[in-house]
């Protein structure tokens, strides 16, 4: 059974992370968008034909440490969001619990 006190607590923590989570999608969403940016510029700094200078691009550090961030972006975003979803499901199923009492089903 679902305590009263888990759904406060449930609903606090989406209050609470509202911004967070607008914030870690944000930041997700524009590292992602940015990662053919930084390819391009590791691009026209590496010499040789068109295919050695993509692998060089990809190779290259600034590239690789852009890739990290946008995995560590990834993980806090869809962390953060995850958490929130288990918020809302105790939140739904305590309805649906208190229903069911108020009718009589349990």
């Amino acid at each position: 059974m679902i305590k009263e006190k888990d759904v406060e607590r449930a609903v606090n923590y989406l209050k609470d992370t509202d911004e967070e989570h607008a914030k870690a999608r944000a930041e997700y969403n524009a590292l992602s968008e940015l990662r053919k940016t930084v390819r391009a510029f590791c691009f026209d700094e590496s010499k040789g034909g068109v295919k050695e200078r993509e692998m060089a691009a990809e190779r290259h550090q600034d590239y690789i440490d852009h890739i990290e961030k946008i995995k560590a972006a990834e993980v806090h975003f869809h962390t953060l969001h995850n958490k929130r979803q288990r918020a809302v499901l105790t939140v739904d199923l305590y309805r649906t619990y208190a229903a069911n009492t108020r009718k009589g089903n349990i």
